[in-house]
């Protein structure tokens, strides 16, 4: 059977533990509570409890665990990380070794983002492994969530901690997240402690001490670029450059966002000039329609900065990121130091004209 992350996190386990579960998506917050539900449900003795990684063993000894009859416990717990990197005979043989696992032992495997593109694109399971988890255990889903889904797990956290939050606090917490739960909860947990024995968590709060997701320090990156002030422009970039890491690792990844973003004000342009007809021109990925059905508070800002730039405008914005990037990997000629790409790139793009 498949359920969505949600639908598993009301209902739990049940009476009957499956002797398999895969835990699969992009929501890794959602994977984060999925899994930790499994453990808390399927308690066992930690010598019937084994945690393996995908990359680092032989599928011979996940199955050698999967099979083995459980000492102290009623159930063996196998945990596999990074399901996604089983391919080709290794997928097959564990699939093939499915219904073959004892009605003793619950084997869990779930997909791991090794990488920000992986993170971003979702981890790929092998599709007979998905089709035999979904016919003889359950194939838990973690989408990202809507706004409203982002929302009522946020209300259900605060109830739990005896906390409300004001509208304006909400929304706000939302942007600076990203809707992520994974990037909400630690910063939920912060505000917990700031706030104290104060019931209600106030906007001030939320600026105060929520960090903003790399995807929010964008946003008011794009919209600088877009209103031609490079000296905030610039600010912001040093903002997100200095926020930790390498140049060598933050660059690349913040130039994916960037193009992003700029396609999405690509098709919101499209959009307001052709109205409706214009989504069958969206990508799959951004899609301008399927973000705002999840996310419709961003449809307001996305617009007021789509205005400020023409269809022209943006495919010479498409044309510099592309220069950018050549110049990034070393493909033409230029200064490939990351930081000084980056800083070229968004003064040439609060000059395009």
């Amino acid at each position: 059977m498949a359920v969505n992350a949600s639908e598993f996190l009301r209902k739990g386990v049940g009476k009957s533990p499956a002797r398999v579960y895969l835990v699969h998506g992009k929501e890794e917050g959602q994977k984060h509570a999925v899994l930790q539900r499994l453990r808390d449900e399927l308690v066992v003795d930690e010598f019937d409890r084994a945690h393996l990684d995908a990359q680092e063993t032989d599928v011979s000894a996940i199955l050698a665990e999967a099979m083995s009859i459980p000492a102290f416990s009623p159930r063996r717990v196998v945990m596999v990380r990074g399901v996604q990197h089983l391919k080709g005979t290794d997928a097959d043989v564990l699939t093939d070794a499915i219904p073959r696992l004892p009605e003793s032992t619950s084997l869990i495997l779930y997909t791991h983002a090794e990488s920000e593109e992986e993170d971003r694109k979702g981890a790929s399971v092998p599709a007979k492994l998905l089709s035999a988890v979904e016919k003889h255990g359950v194939v838990i889903e973690c989408k990202p969530l809507t706004t409203a889904g982002f929302e009522g797990w946020l209300l259900s956290r605060l109830q739990e901690a005896g906390k409300n939050m004001t509208r304006d606090a909400l929304e706000r917490f939302t942007f600076l997240t990203a809707a992520s739960t994974a990037a909400a909860e630690p910063e939920l947990q912060k505000l917990m402690l700031y706030v104290g024995e104060r019931s209600t968590i106030e906007r001030e709060d939320v600026e105060a001490v929520v960090s903003r997701t790399v995807e929010a320090q964008v946003f008011k990156l794009v919209d600088a670029i877009a209103m031609r002030d490079a000296a905030s422009a610039m600010r912001y970039l040093q903002d997100v450059l200095s926020s930790g890491g390498r140049a060598e690792a933050i660059v690349p990844r913040l130039m994916v966002l960037i193009a992003r973003q700029f396609r999405l004000l690509w098709q919101m342009r499209l959009q307001s000039e052709y109205g409706e007809a214009a989504a069958q021109w969206f990508p799959s990925d951004p899609n301008l329609a399927q973000l705002l059905s999840r996310q419709p508070f961003l449809k307001r800002n996305l617009s007021e900065q789509a205005q400020r730039l023409s269809l022209k405008e943006l495919k010479t914005v498409f044309d510099r990121l592309h220069q950018a990037d050549r110049v990034l990997k070393g493909i033409d000629e230029g200064d490939s130091d990351p930081r000084r790409v980056i800083e070229r790139l968004v003064v040439d793009l609060c000059g395009v004209k």
